[in-house]
């Protein structure tokens, strides 16, 4: 499994607009390895977008990046709706509670995502 999470500082005054062309991701659900993408704003940050989406594997990811996402994002047009942009990306290293995040996603009402360092000194453990 591969998560990329994404996070957009968008203005006031685009927060409208950004929202709108977030629905132009829809196209992903044809996307091969695709399995579901989310998000929201920073309850924290009002001015900030958190997107966590869900791949399969790298390949397929990789396929998409190289394939669909330039033609994807431009028909979108949010190019201009934000100030800045970054994005993680995130290879599977262990479960929390559950094996089937498939099914997670389908069922569950609400998600918490935390974004979250941890010291060198304390990743032996993970």
């Amino acid at each position: 499994m591969l998560m990329k999470w994404i996070k957009c500082q968008v203005n006031e005054e685009n927060k409208r607009s950004f929202t709108k062309a977030q629905e132009g991701w829809g196209e992903l659900r044809h996307c091969a390895g695709f399995m579901g993408q989310i998000g929201g704003w920073n309850r924290n940050e009002p001015f900030e977008a958190g997107i966590l989406s869900i791949w399969k594997d790298l390949q397929s990811y990789q396929s998409f990046m190289q394939h669909q996402h330039d033609e994807i994002f431009g028909k979108s047009g949010q190019g201009s709706t934000y100030t800045n942009i970054s994005v993680d990306i995130y290879e599977k290293i262990f479960n929390i509670g559950t094996t089937d995040m498939t099914a997670f996603f389908c069922k569950g009402k609400l998600i918490r995502v935390a974004d979250c360092s941890v010291e060198n000194d304390k990743k032996a453990g993970l």
